[in-house]
């Protein structure tokens, strides 16, 4: 039997990652992120603008999708995290998702309290791949376009004050993509 695939999803600063590593640890399953990959593939380039990050954003994608894939494929589980789009990451989940029992967990928070998240974790200084100036300067408080859905369960998770459902519920539900036919 495969080991799950935990698709983390939800817009920026929704607490997406910390939710993810804490899954990790509690399911014993690697963690890759979509910006860990982008952060290792701007390793040996200089800084760009806006257009640049997206482009190397397509390429974190290209990789993260053919890295799972290699690893669903061994039949071992893993969480991929990243602030995956409604329509367009859903093709590639799906076919991921034909490797092994699947599930979503998408993150939710306010705008009010992403923008804030956002901004405090720009202010702190990020890897410079992440141009977050100008993602501010895009922002929109409208995030169904990070809705995803594949056709597989999915759970709501909103991240204002902790965990709601909590942390426990949520491992539950994750384990609960080892269950065949689940």
């Amino acid at each position: 039997m495969s080991g799950p695939f935990v698709i983390v999803g939800g817009a920026p600063a929704t607490g997406k990652t910390t939710l993810a590593r804490a899954l990790g640890v509690s399911l014993g399953l690697p963690v890759i992120t979509k910006d860990d990959v982008k952060e290792a593939l701007a390793a040996p380039f200089a800084t760009g603008d806006r257009e640049w990050s997206k482009q190397l954003g397509v390429a974190a994608y290209s990789a993260l999708y053919a890295v799972a894939e290699r690893i669903l494929a061994a039949g071992q589980g893993l969480i991929l995290e990243s602030n995956f789009w409604h329509p367009d990451s859903e093709a590639a989940l799906r076919e991921l998702a034909r490797l092994a029992p699947t599930l979503v967990i998408v993150c939710r928070t306010t705008d009010e309290l992403r923008r804030r998240r956002f901004a405090e974790r720009a202010a702190r200084g990020r890897h410079r791949v992440h141009v977050d100036s100008a993602i501010l300067a895009e922002w929109t408080a409208d995030d169904a376009k990070f809705h995803i859905d594949i056709g597989v369960p999915r759970l709501i998770v909103d991240t204002s004050d902790g965990y709601a459902p909590d942390l426990e519920y949520v491992v539950g539900f994750a384990r609960g993509a080892n269950v065949s036919g689940e």
